[in-house]
């Protein structure tokens, strides 16, 4: 059944992000932190991206600007780098906290602690008309590109497997 709810939400993120451009990991990383640990989940959620990635590419390569997407997606790329490293020093660290609900142990730790509040900052993005006009153009782009991989973590899928 797990697999049916991940693969169910999985298509249907994608397909929404299609035309977004945006909220795949949002939509996806709750639901898989849910069966998998915290890492794993977003090493998961890095793969669908990448796949869903390539999908898009296929569809759309002959509209693509790719000037303009090699300048946005070589800074991505070192930007996700940047943040899988940092994700990974982070679940390293000991949980902050530990309680126990009807027999089962859970854990609040700091990249817990942390992913909860990148995806309310995320959702304020989506949902704030002042920052969710915000546009990187020009020179900002590869500021973009960078901070685009940095939260995204993309190729945090390659060092979790």
């Amino acid at each position: 059944m797990e697999i049916v709810i991940i693969a169910v939400v999985a298509a249907a993120a994608s397909l929404l992000t299609f035309f977004s451009g945006f909220g795949l990991g949002t939509i996806l990383t709750p639901v898989l932190v849910i069966f998998f640990p915290v890492e794993f989940a977003i090493a998961l959620s890095g793969i669908v991206h990448l796949l869903n990635n390539f999908f898009k590419i296929g569809l759309v390569a002959g509209k693509i600007d790719w000037k303009l997407g090699l300048k946005f997606g070589i800074t991505a790329a070192i930007g996700a780098f940047a943040g899988a490293e940092l994700l990974l020093i982070f679940s390293k660290i000991e949980p902050v906290y530990t309680y126990v609900i009807s027999s089962k142990m859970f854990y609040v730790t700091y990249i817990k602690i942390i992913i909860s509040v990148l995806m309310i900052v995320f959702a304020l993005f989506e949902i704030v008309p002042f920052l969710n006009n915000i546009r990187f153009k020009g020179k900002m782009l590869y500021l973009g590109g960078l901070l685009s991989g940095f939260f995204g973590g993309g190729f945090q899928a390659t060092r979790a497997l």
